[in-house]
Protein backbone atom coordinates (compact mmCIF):
# COMPACT_ATOMS: atom_id res chain seq x y z
CA UNK A 1 0.00 0.00 0.00
CA UNK A 2 1.15 2.99 -1.24
CA UNK A 3 0.55 5.29 2.04
CA UNK A 4 2.76 8.01 0.97
CA UNK A 5 1.03 8.53 -2.06
CA UNK A 6 -2.54 8.83 -0.44
CA UNK A 7 -1.37 11.08 2.17
CA UNK A 8 -0.12 13.78 -0.74
CA UNK A 9 -3.44 12.87 -2.40
CA UNK A 10 -5.32 13.57 0.80
CA UNK A 11 -3.25 17.10 1.37
CA UNK A 12 -3.77 18.17 -2.29
CA UNK A 13 -7.72 17.56 -1.98
CA UNK A 14 -8.17 19.34 1.31
CA UNK A 15 -6.04 22.17 -0.51
CA UNK A 16 -8.59 22.02 -3.66
CA UNK A 17 -11.43 22.21 -1.13
CA UNK A 18 -9.71 25.32 0.16
CA UNK A 19 -9.08 26.49 -3.62
CA UNK A 20 -11.97 25.83 -4.80
CA UNK A 21 -14.00 28.11 -2.91
CA UNK A 22 -15.77 31.34 -4.37
CA UNK A 23 -13.75 33.81 -4.17
CA UNK A 24 -15.96 36.10 -2.51
CA UNK A 25 -16.27 33.82 0.30
CA UNK A 26 -12.45 33.36 0.46
CA UNK A 27 -12.38 37.70 0.82
CA UNK A 28 -14.33 37.28 3.81
CA UNK A 29 -12.69 34.64 5.55
CA UNK A 30 -9.55 36.22 4.93
CA UNK A 31 -11.15 39.57 5.93
CA UNK A 32 -11.34 37.71 9.70
CA UNK A 33 -7.86 37.62 9.80
CA UNK A 34 -4.64 39.49 10.22
CA UNK A 35 -3.92 41.49 6.98
CA UNK A 36 -0.26 40.97 6.87
CA UNK A 37 -0.97 37.26 6.77
CA UNK A 38 -3.38 37.95 4.16
CA UNK A 39 -0.67 39.20 1.99
CA UNK A 40 1.74 36.27 2.24
CA UNK A 41 -1.26 33.84 1.18
CA UNK A 42 0.44 35.27 -2.45
CA UNK A 43 2.90 32.47 -2.04
CA UNK A 44 0.96 29.28 -1.54
CA UNK A 45 -0.20 29.40 -5.55
CA UNK A 46 -1.29 31.04 -8.29
CA UNK A 47 -4.77 31.11 -7.76
CA UNK A 48 -3.79 33.16 -4.55
CA UNK A 49 -1.25 35.21 -6.48
CA UNK A 50 -3.50 38.36 -6.41
CA UNK A 51 -6.22 37.57 -4.05
CA UNK A 52 -5.28 39.89 -1.57
CA UNK A 53 -5.86 42.65 -3.31
CA UNK A 54 -9.75 41.74 -3.12
CA UNK A 55 -10.41 41.40 0.38
CA UNK A 56 -12.31 44.45 1.75
CA UNK A 57 -10.78 45.25 4.59
CA UNK A 58 -7.57 45.94 6.57
CA UNK A 59 -6.59 44.35 9.83
CA UNK A 60 -3.18 45.98 11.05
CA UNK A 61 -1.46 46.49 14.03
CA UNK A 62 1.89 48.35 14.35
CA UNK A 63 3.94 45.91 16.79
CA UNK A 64 4.04 43.77 13.64
CA UNK A 65 6.12 45.57 11.79
CA UNK A 66 9.73 46.14 12.23
CA UNK A 67 9.63 49.91 11.63
CA UNK A 68 7.47 52.84 11.25
CA UNK A 69 8.48 52.90 7.95
CA UNK A 70 7.72 49.67 6.96
CA UNK A 71 4.07 49.72 8.83
CA UNK A 72 3.16 53.23 7.26
CA UNK A 73 4.18 51.35 3.54
CA UNK A 74 2.64 48.42 4.09
CA UNK A 75 -1.25 50.18 4.43
CA UNK A 76 -0.30 52.75 1.90
CA UNK A 77 0.46 50.03 -0.57
CA UNK A 78 -2.92 48.27 0.09
CA UNK A 79 -5.02 51.01 0.47
CA UNK A 80 -4.08 52.02 -2.91
CA UNK A 81 -5.26 49.28 -4.32
CA UNK A 82 -8.37 50.13 -6.90
CA UNK A 83 -11.36 47.91 -5.72
CA UNK A 84 -14.52 47.26 -7.41
CA UNK A 85 -16.52 46.82 -4.09
CA UNK A 86 -16.76 48.77 -0.22
CA UNK A 87 -14.28 48.65 1.53
CA UNK A 88 -16.17 46.79 4.87
CA UNK A 89 -13.71 46.98 7.81
CA UNK A 90 -10.80 49.29 8.69
CA UNK A 91 -8.98 47.91 12.15
CA UNK A 92 -6.22 49.91 12.79
CA UNK A 93 -4.21 49.43 16.27
CA UNK A 94 -0.73 51.61 16.71
CA UNK A 95 1.65 52.34 19.03
CA UNK A 96 4.78 54.48 18.11
CA UNK A 97 6.94 57.15 18.77
CA UNK A 98 6.40 59.35 15.53
CA UNK A 99 3.37 61.20 17.16
CA UNK A 100 3.34 63.98 14.95
CA UNK A 101 3.72 62.10 11.49
CA UNK A 102 1.31 59.58 12.83
CA UNK A 103 -1.45 62.06 13.38
CA UNK A 104 -1.98 63.37 9.76
CA UNK A 105 -0.87 60.07 8.00
CA UNK A 106 -3.56 57.97 10.09
CA UNK A 107 -6.14 60.79 9.59
CA UNK A 108 -5.19 60.60 5.38
CA UNK A 109 -5.80 56.70 5.89
CA UNK A 110 -9.22 57.02 7.35
CA UNK A 111 -10.11 59.85 5.05
CA UNK A 112 -9.33 57.08 2.37
CA UNK A 113 -11.32 54.27 3.63
CA UNK A 114 -14.53 56.55 4.12
CA UNK A 115 -14.86 57.57 0.74
CA UNK A 116 -14.84 53.56 -0.29
CA UNK A 117 -18.26 53.09 1.30
CA UNK A 118 -16.61 51.72 4.77
CA UNK A 119 -18.90 49.71 7.40
CA UNK A 120 -16.90 49.30 9.86
CA UNK A 121 -14.42 52.19 11.60
CA UNK A 122 -12.09 50.60 14.82
CA UNK A 123 -9.33 52.49 15.59
CA UNK A 124 -7.07 52.39 18.88
CA UNK A 125 -4.13 54.50 19.51
CA UNK A 126 -1.68 52.48 22.46
CA UNK A 127 0.63 55.55 22.37
CA UNK A 128 -0.96 57.43 25.31
CA UNK A 129 1.49 60.40 24.30
CA UNK A 130 0.63 64.12 24.47
CA UNK A 131 -0.99 64.15 21.12
CA UNK A 132 -4.00 62.39 19.84
CA UNK A 133 -5.47 61.57 16.50
CA UNK A 134 -8.27 63.74 15.91
CA UNK A 135 -10.84 62.06 13.73
CA UNK A 136 -11.51 63.51 10.64
CA UNK A 137 -15.28 65.40 9.74
CA UNK A 138 -15.78 63.01 7.45
CA UNK A 139 -16.69 60.20 9.47
CA UNK A 140 -19.93 62.09 10.67
CA UNK A 141 -20.92 61.82 6.66
CA UNK A 142 -20.11 58.18 5.80
CA UNK A 143 -23.45 56.87 5.21
CA UNK A 144 -22.20 53.27 4.76
CA UNK A 145 -21.45 53.28 8.63
CA UNK A 146 -22.53 50.30 10.60
CA UNK A 147 -20.10 50.23 13.72
CA UNK A 148 -17.63 52.45 14.84
CA UNK A 149 -14.97 51.51 17.67
CA UNK A 150 -12.55 54.44 18.66
CA UNK A 151 -10.00 54.08 21.85
CA UNK A 152 -7.71 57.41 22.54
CA UNK A 153 -8.57 59.56 20.36
CA UNK A 154 -10.62 62.88 19.91
CA UNK A 155 -14.06 63.29 18.32
CA UNK A 156 -14.54 66.57 16.61
CA UNK A 157 -17.31 68.96 16.78
CA UNK A 158 -19.51 68.03 13.34
CA UNK A 159 -21.76 70.70 11.69
CA UNK A 160 -23.70 68.26 10.22
CA UNK A 161 -23.82 64.28 11.34
CA UNK A 162 -25.63 61.99 8.73
CA UNK A 163 -25.25 58.05 10.07
CA UNK A 164 -28.43 56.39 9.33
CA UNK A 165 -26.48 53.06 9.49
CA UNK A 166 -24.87 52.97 12.93
CA UNK A 167 -25.65 50.45 15.05
CA UNK A 168 -22.95 50.02 17.41
CA UNK A 169 -20.88 52.64 18.85
CA UNK A 170 -17.92 51.66 21.53
CA UNK A 171 -15.81 54.55 22.84
CA UNK A 172 -12.80 54.49 25.21
CA UNK A 173 -11.20 56.73 26.59
CA UNK A 174 -12.42 59.26 24.00
CA UNK A 175 -11.78 63.20 24.37
CA UNK A 176 -14.25 65.46 22.78
CA UNK A 177 -13.82 68.74 21.18
CA UNK A 178 -16.63 70.46 23.65
CA UNK A 179 -19.53 68.89 25.93
CA UNK A 180 -21.87 68.68 23.72
CA UNK A 181 -19.92 65.99 20.52
CA UNK A 182 -21.25 62.79 22.45
CA UNK A 183 -25.01 64.31 22.81
CA UNK A 184 -25.10 65.18 19.26
CA UNK A 185 -24.03 61.48 18.12
CA UNK A 186 -25.59 59.64 19.96
CA UNK A 187 -29.15 61.79 18.92
CA UNK A 188 -28.09 61.88 15.44
CA UNK A 189 -27.74 57.81 14.83
CA UNK A 190 -31.37 57.05 14.04
CA UNK A 191 -30.59 53.25 13.92
CA UNK A 192 -28.42 52.98 17.03
CA UNK A 193 -28.62 49.68 19.13
CA UNK A 194 -25.62 49.51 21.31
CA UNK A 195 -23.60 51.94 23.32
CA UNK A 196 -20.31 51.18 24.68
CA UNK A 197 -18.44 54.46 26.88
CA UNK A 198 -15.74 53.65 28.96
CA UNK A 199 -14.57 57.29 30.53
CA UNK A 200 -12.24 59.04 32.12
CA UNK A 201 -11.28 62.57 33.36
CA UNK A 202 -10.10 63.75 29.93
CA UNK A 203 -13.50 64.33 28.25
CA UNK A 204 -14.59 67.05 30.46
CA UNK A 205 -17.83 66.09 30.01
CA UNK A 206 -19.81 67.37 33.39
CA UNK A 207 -23.34 65.54 32.02
CA UNK A 208 -22.99 62.76 29.79
CA UNK A 209 -27.18 62.54 28.05
CA UNK A 210 -27.95 59.32 26.44
CA UNK A 211 -30.85 60.56 24.34
CA UNK A 212 -31.82 57.70 21.86
CA UNK A 213 -35.20 56.36 20.50
CA UNK A 214 -33.57 53.45 19.26
CA UNK A 215 -31.03 52.08 21.57
CA UNK A 216 -31.61 48.79 23.01
CA UNK A 217 -28.54 48.05 25.20
CA UNK A 218 -26.47 50.62 27.11
CA UNK A 219 -22.80 50.22 29.09
CA UNK A 220 -21.01 52.61 31.38
CA UNK A 221 -18.30 52.55 32.35
CA UNK A 222 -15.92 54.91 35.11
CA UNK A 223 -12.40 55.25 34.86
CA UNK A 224 -11.85 58.69 36.90
CA UNK A 225 -10.07 57.69 40.42
CA UNK A 226 -10.52 61.17 41.42
CA UNK A 227 -14.23 61.45 41.49
CA UNK A 228 -16.78 63.60 39.95
CA UNK A 229 -18.64 65.66 42.53
CA UNK A 230 -20.94 67.59 39.83
CA UNK A 231 -20.97 64.63 37.20
CA UNK A 232 -24.27 63.36 35.86
CA UNK A 233 -25.53 60.58 33.53
CA UNK A 234 -28.76 60.82 32.31
CA UNK A 235 -30.56 57.83 30.24
CA UNK A 236 -33.93 58.63 28.14
CA UNK A 237 -33.91 55.48 25.70
CA UNK A 238 -37.56 54.02 25.80
CA UNK A 239 -36.43 50.89 23.94
CA UNK A 240 -33.69 50.33 25.89
CA UNK A 241 -33.51 46.49 27.07
CA UNK A 242 -30.37 45.91 28.87
CA UNK A 243 -28.00 48.27 31.22
CA UNK A 244 -24.69 47.81 32.58
CA UNK A 245 -23.02 50.93 34.66
CA UNK A 246 -19.78 50.20 36.52
CA UNK A 247 -18.95 53.47 38.10
CA UNK A 248 -17.94 54.49 41.43
CA UNK A 249 -16.96 58.65 40.49
CA UNK A 250 -20.08 60.16 38.67
CA UNK A 251 -22.32 61.71 41.79
CA UNK A 252 -25.65 61.21 39.67
CA UNK A 253 -27.54 58.85 37.36
CA UNK A 254 -30.56 59.42 36.16
CA UNK A 255 -32.98 57.30 33.52
CA UNK A 256 -36.83 57.80 32.39
CA UNK A 257 -38.80 55.78 30.01
CA UNK A 258 -37.29 52.72 31.33
CA UNK A 259 -40.19 50.41 30.53
CA UNK A 260 -38.72 48.34 28.42
CA UNK A 261 -35.63 47.57 30.39
CA UNK A 262 -34.94 43.64 30.72
CA UNK A 263 -31.77 43.30 32.08
CA UNK A 264 -29.57 45.79 34.46
CA UNK A 265 -25.90 45.31 35.77
CA UNK A 266 -25.37 48.02 38.56
CA UNK A 267 -22.36 48.57 40.16
CA UNK A 268 -22.34 52.34 41.42
CA UNK A 269 -21.78 54.24 44.64
CA UNK A 270 -22.55 57.74 43.74
CA UNK A 271 -19.78 58.85 44.72
CA UNK A 272 -19.99 58.60 48.03
CA UNK A 273 -16.53 56.80 49.47
CA UNK A 274 -17.86 57.69 52.94
CA UNK A 275 -21.00 57.37 54.54
CA UNK A 276 -23.53 59.34 52.93
CA UNK A 277 -25.01 62.34 55.10
CA UNK A 278 -28.37 61.72 56.66
CA UNK A 279 -29.78 64.95 55.90
CA UNK A 280 -28.82 65.05 52.42
CA UNK A 281 -32.76 64.75 51.04
CA UNK A 282 -31.77 65.47 47.39
CA UNK A 283 -28.56 62.00 47.29
CA UNK A 284 -31.35 60.02 48.86
CA UNK A 285 -34.35 61.15 46.27
CA UNK A 286 -32.07 60.38 43.41
CA UNK A 287 -31.21 57.20 44.85
CA UNK A 288 -34.80 56.03 45.24
CA UNK A 289 -35.52 57.08 41.77
CA UNK A 290 -32.48 55.20 39.96
CA UNK A 291 -34.10 52.15 41.72
CA UNK A 292 -37.64 53.25 41.03
CA UNK A 293 -36.72 53.70 37.00
CA UNK A 294 -34.82 49.97 37.23
CA UNK A 295 -37.29 48.41 38.98
CA UNK A 296 -38.95 46.90 36.26
CA UNK A 297 -36.12 44.22 35.10
CA UNK A 298 -36.36 40.78 35.20
CA UNK A 299 -32.86 39.95 35.81
CA UNK A 300 -30.60 42.07 38.08
CA UNK A 301 -26.62 41.82 39.17
CA UNK A 302 -25.56 44.27 41.93
CA UNK A 303 -22.79 44.54 43.73
CA UNK A 304 -21.92 45.04 47.10
CA UNK A 305 -20.79 48.43 46.79
CA UNK A 306 -24.05 49.40 45.74
CA UNK A 307 -26.34 47.59 48.01
CA UNK A 308 -24.09 49.35 51.22
CA UNK A 309 -24.97 52.77 49.65
CA UNK A 310 -28.44 52.16 49.30
CA UNK A 311 -28.20 51.05 52.96
CA UNK A 312 -26.20 53.02 54.25
CA UNK A 313 -28.34 55.74 53.01
CA UNK A 314 -31.46 54.72 54.37
CA UNK A 315 -33.00 54.53 50.86
CA UNK A 316 -36.54 52.96 50.34
CA UNK A 317 -36.36 50.22 48.02
CA UNK A 318 -38.91 50.10 45.23
CA UNK A 319 -40.80 47.13 44.81
CA UNK A 320 -38.94 44.85 42.01
CA UNK A 321 -42.40 42.90 40.87
CA UNK A 322 -41.22 41.61 37.35
CA UNK A 323 -37.43 40.40 38.92
CA UNK A 324 -37.37 36.58 38.62
CA UNK A 325 -33.36 36.58 38.54
CA UNK A 326 -30.87 38.22 41.04
CA UNK A 327 -27.37 37.92 41.41
CA UNK A 328 -26.13 40.09 44.48
CA UNK A 329 -22.21 39.91 45.06
CA UNK A 330 -21.34 40.36 49.01
CA UNK A 331 -17.82 40.00 48.51
CA UNK A 332 -16.07 40.47 52.02
CA UNK A 333 -18.89 42.76 53.25
CA UNK A 334 -21.75 41.80 55.98
CA UNK A 335 -25.05 39.51 54.51
CA UNK A 336 -27.38 41.90 56.68
CA UNK A 337 -28.95 43.50 54.09
CA UNK A 338 -29.61 40.49 52.31
CA UNK A 339 -32.80 39.63 53.63
CA UNK A 340 -34.32 43.38 53.08
CA UNK A 341 -33.22 43.33 49.55
CA UNK A 342 -35.37 39.90 48.89
CA UNK A 343 -38.69 41.05 50.70
CA UNK A 344 -38.53 43.69 47.60
CA UNK A 345 -38.66 40.72 45.29
CA UNK A 346 -41.63 38.81 45.66
CA UNK A 347 -41.58 36.58 42.41
CA UNK A 348 -38.12 35.81 42.28
CA UNK A 349 -37.14 32.33 41.22
CA UNK A 350 -33.25 32.27 41.02
CA UNK A 351 -30.93 33.89 43.29
CA UNK A 352 -27.08 33.51 43.22
CA UNK A 353 -24.69 34.59 46.00
CA UNK A 354 -21.22 35.52 45.85
CA UNK A 355 -19.26 36.41 49.14
CA UNK A 356 -15.82 35.34 50.20
CA UNK A 357 -15.42 33.79 53.19
CA UNK A 358 -14.99 35.65 56.11
CA UNK A 359 -13.43 34.60 59.99
CA UNK A 360 -16.35 37.30 60.93
CA UNK A 361 -19.82 36.77 62.40
CA UNK A 362 -21.07 39.26 61.20
CA UNK A 363 -24.60 38.58 59.41
CA UNK A 364 -24.87 35.55 61.29
CA UNK A 365 -28.21 36.39 63.02
CA UNK A 366 -29.81 38.74 61.17
CA UNK A 367 -31.40 36.72 58.53
CA UNK A 368 -34.66 37.11 59.83
CA UNK A 369 -37.25 36.47 56.96
CA UNK A 370 -40.16 34.57 57.77
CA UNK A 371 -40.92 31.50 56.42
CA UNK A 372 -43.86 32.14 53.76
CA UNK A 373 -41.41 34.98 52.54
CA UNK A 374 -39.51 32.74 49.82
CA UNK A 375 -42.42 30.99 48.66
CA UNK A 376 -41.09 31.52 45.19
CA UNK A 377 -37.95 30.95 44.84
CA UNK A 378 -36.63 27.53 42.55
CA UNK A 379 -32.71 27.88 42.11
CA UNK A 380 -30.28 29.30 44.34
CA UNK A 381 -26.39 29.24 43.07
CA UNK A 382 -23.82 29.95 45.89
CA UNK A 383 -20.61 30.51 43.86
CA UNK A 384 -17.74 31.22 46.43
CA UNK A 385 -16.50 28.00 47.71
CA UNK A 386 -18.27 27.05 51.28
CA UNK A 387 -15.32 26.56 53.97
CA UNK A 388 -17.43 25.83 57.27
CA UNK A 389 -17.32 28.98 58.45
CA UNK A 390 -20.58 30.92 60.27
CA UNK A 391 -21.42 33.24 57.83
CA UNK A 392 -21.98 30.85 54.77
CA UNK A 393 -23.68 27.97 56.46
CA UNK A 394 -25.98 30.64 58.05
CA UNK A 395 -26.96 31.57 54.41
CA UNK A 396 -27.14 27.68 53.69
CA UNK A 397 -29.28 26.61 56.42
CA UNK A 398 -31.68 29.84 56.07
CA UNK A 399 -32.09 29.53 52.20
CA UNK A 400 -33.01 25.68 53.19
CA UNK A 401 -35.28 25.93 55.77
CA UNK A 402 -37.25 28.79 54.34
CA UNK A 403 -38.07 28.34 50.76
CA UNK A 404 -41.05 25.52 50.47
CA UNK A 405 -40.38 24.74 46.80
CA UNK A 406 -36.51 25.07 45.82
CA UNK A 407 -35.88 22.44 43.48
CA UNK A 408 -32.19 23.07 43.63
CA UNK A 409 -29.21 24.45 45.71
CA UNK A 410 -25.94 24.36 44.57
CA UNK A 411 -22.67 25.38 45.91
CA UNK A 412 -19.33 24.41 46.56
CA UNK A 413 -16.30 23.42 49.21
CA UNK A 414 -13.14 24.93 48.93
CA UNK A 415 -11.57 22.45 51.64
CA UNK A 416 -8.87 20.41 50.40
CA UNK A 417 -8.85 17.67 53.30
CA UNK A 418 -11.54 14.77 53.10
CA UNK A 419 -12.43 15.42 57.26
CA UNK A 420 -13.07 18.95 56.72
CA UNK A 421 -15.19 17.56 53.67
CA UNK A 422 -16.51 15.28 55.53
CA UNK A 423 -17.75 17.95 58.46
CA UNK A 424 -19.42 19.85 56.16
CA UNK A 425 -21.63 17.48 54.71
CA UNK A 426 -22.35 15.61 57.95
CA UNK A 427 -23.97 19.38 58.66
CA UNK A 428 -25.46 20.17 55.29
CA UNK A 429 -27.74 16.51 55.98
CA UNK A 430 -28.96 17.93 59.12
CA UNK A 431 -30.01 21.21 57.78
CA UNK A 432 -33.94 20.99 57.84
CA UNK A 433 -35.30 21.62 54.25
CA UNK A 434 -38.69 23.22 53.72
CA UNK A 435 -39.08 21.90 50.42
CA UNK A 436 -39.44 17.89 49.75
CA UNK A 437 -38.42 18.13 46.61
CA UNK A 438 -35.04 20.06 46.52
CA UNK A 439 -31.49 18.50 45.52
CA UNK A 440 -28.07 20.25 47.21
CA UNK A 441 -25.56 20.01 44.86
CA UNK A 442 -22.56 20.28 46.71
CA UNK A 443 -18.87 20.06 44.56
CA UNK A 444 -15.05 20.62 44.71
CA UNK A 445 -12.37 20.44 42.52
CA UNK A 446 -12.37 16.34 42.90
CA UNK A 447 -15.79 15.32 43.27
CA UNK A 448 -19.95 15.71 43.38
CA UNK A 449 -22.29 14.99 46.08
CA UNK A 450 -25.58 14.75 45.80
CA UNK A 451 -27.54 15.42 49.30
Amino acid sequence: MDRGGDAKRERRSDEDRLSNLPESLLCQIMLNIPTKDVVKSCVLSRRWRNLWRYVPGLNVEYSEFLDYNAFVSFVDRFLGVERESCFERFRLRYDCDEEERTISIVKRWINIVVNQKLKVLDVLDYTWGNEEVQIPPSVYTCESLVSMKLCNVILPNPQFISLPLVKAIELDIVKFANALVLEKLISSCSALESLIISRSSVDDIDVLRVRSRSLLRFKHIGNCSDGWDGCEVAIDAPKLEYLNISDHSTAKFRIKNSGSLVEANINIIFNMEELPDPNNRPKRKMIRDFLAEISTVKTLFISSHTLEVIFDSSCELPVFHNLSSLHIDFEDHSLKMLSTFLQSCPNLKSLVVEFKDSSEEDGVGVLSIPLCFLTTLEYVKIERPITGEARGMKLVSYILENSPILKKLTLSLKSSRENEESVILKELLTVPRLSTSCKVVVSDPRSCWLL
